[in-house]
């Protein structure tokens, strides 16, 4: 086989017993489009007990350079930096120098004074309420991330005088609370942010290609995002230079040794880092810190639970022109990343699909896509779902408007619908979904048996 086609890191130093057998070739192929000759594409690793299976990749990190997405190039991670953030806030933690009961104005004393104290926890939960700082960029007037700075996102976090919600009483999934989790470990370091991950995570991990941004992108073979465009792609690099809620650039042969550390190393993944990583978070009132109907709780930057019939470890991420996925199910000791450089292809999708050539069909089938004729009684409203990538359309009719305006969303990395102001959230099955807004919450609308779903991907 092509050294080009299959890049295998670190198969002597890690070594591990016996893994299932699989197909880079047919894992190569997943990732692939056939139809066009320079396409952007995703770059995909497999691990057992630590030990890569395989890293491969197909497509261009550069299309107009003509330079291959490979296991060394560095991919913005998104959201999969979250993990990272914890790691780096756990390190202090078991430490004693930072605590997840502490008042989080403790170390920012300049945050107002809130409904009920924010914990440190409830930053690493998604419980504290506090604005995401993306959505409040946006809502300021930029509409290019990569533009706006850390003193600008947290000037706009600080000028909020109330969160979301009672802190400790709900969730939402918010970059605003992880910005300022960073910030923490910032001030508890006396370093950088950045300059402290570094020295606490990623080079015990040995992730040395791995950096989190502050304000720059990194040098070297670094991947461009691609959004389709007139038969083409153009290039979408606008992403976020600010690191906590995101930030980390890494490669697939950098997440090999992150695997190691969790399997056999145990340098940074110590027994009490694990304890603070998996633990679900919890409400108020105990309930699990969870985006219902999913079976899935938020730990430490990480989804816990099942999933199509499995115990999953996991987190996705987006931005812009970029997606990927990070799966491991801890059970079968198996890690699977796949991170992908264009806007229009479902990394969740391809990351399952890699998990089935290795293991088998283990996992229960997928719910229908969501697309097709859904109603509500109290709106009295028809909506036509139709997808096309992460694009959703809802055509609606109604008595009070023979034909209404579409709604349009987009989306997002929390697995939401979002367009507007408003959300649009499915259930799991895809059986109803709910509508809503700041000022209206909770219309359901129920998948009508009779239609077909009507989905173009």
């Amino acid at each position: 086989m092509k050294r080009s086609c299959v890049l295998v890191a670190l198969a002597a130093a890690l070594a591990s017993p016996a893994a299932a057998a699989a197909d880079p070739e047919a894992v190569r192929a997943l990732v692939s489009d056939p139809g066009v000759a320079a396409a952007p594409g995703c770059a995909v690793g497999a691990f057992k007990a630590g030990k890569p299976l395989f890293i491969t990749a197909a497509g261009m990190a550069d299309i107009a350079a003509g330079q291959a997405l490979d296991g060394d190039t560095r991919i913005y991670a998104a959201s999969v930096s979250k993990q990272f953030t914890v790691l780096a806030a756990a390190t202090l933690i078991t430490k004693g120098k930072l605590g997840l009961d502490d008042d989080i104005r403790i170390y920012l004393p300049e945050l107002p004074a809130y409904d009920a104290p924010v914990t440190v926890q409830m930053l690493i939960h998604h419980t504290s309420g506090v604005r995401d700082w993306l959505a409040l960029a946006r809502w300021s007037g930029s509409d290019d991330a990569a533009q706006f700075t850390k003193a600008k996102a947290l000037d706009l976090l600080l000028r909020q005088k109330q969160t979301n919600f009672t802190p400790g009483t709900d969730f939402t999934y918010s970059n605003g609370g992880y910005l300022l989790l960073a910030e923490i470990v910032e001030r508890v370091s006396g370093m950088p942010f950045g300059d402290y991950a570094a020295k606490a995570v990623l080079k015990p991990l040995g992730m040395k290609n791995s950096v989190f941004m502050n304000g720059a992108r990194p040098g070297g073979k670094v991947a461009h995002g691609y959004t389709p465009k007139d038969g083409g792609y153009e290039i979408r690099d606008t992403y976020p230079l600010i690191s906590g809620s995101g930030g980390l650039m890494t490669t697939i042969n950098d997440l090999a040794r992150y695997e190691y550390d969790i399997e056999v190393g145990r340098k940074v993944w110590t027994p009490a880092v694990k304890a603070i990583m998996l633990e679900p978070g919890r409400l108020a009132n105990g309930e699990p810190a969870t985006r219902k109907p999913s079976r899935q709780a938020y730990a430490g930057g990480l989804m816990v639970g099942e999933r199509r019939g499995q115990h999953f470890v996991q987190h996705s991420g987006g931005a812009e022109a970029f997606r990927n996925q990070y799966i491991r199910l801890p059970d079968r000791r198996l890690g699977v990343a796949v991170f992908c450089n264009r806007s229009d292809w479902d990394p969740g999708e391809k990351a399952d699909a890699v998990l089935e050539l290795i293991e088998g069909k283990i996992l229960e089938p997928n719910v229908a896509p969501p697309g097709g004729r859904y109603y509500s009684d109290e709106l009295q409203a028809t909506y036509e779902i139709s997808t096309k990538g992460p694009a959703l359309t809802a055509a609606i009719t109604s008595p009070y408007a023979a034909t209404g305006a579409p709604l349009t969303f987009t989306l997002a990395p929390d697995g939401i619908y979002r367009g507007d102001g408003m959300t649009l959230k499915f259930s799991d099955d895809r059986s109803s979904f709910t509508l809503g807004t700041d000022r209206v919450r909770g219309i359901t609308f129920t998948r009508q048996a009779d239609t077909a779903a009507s989905v173009a991907r």
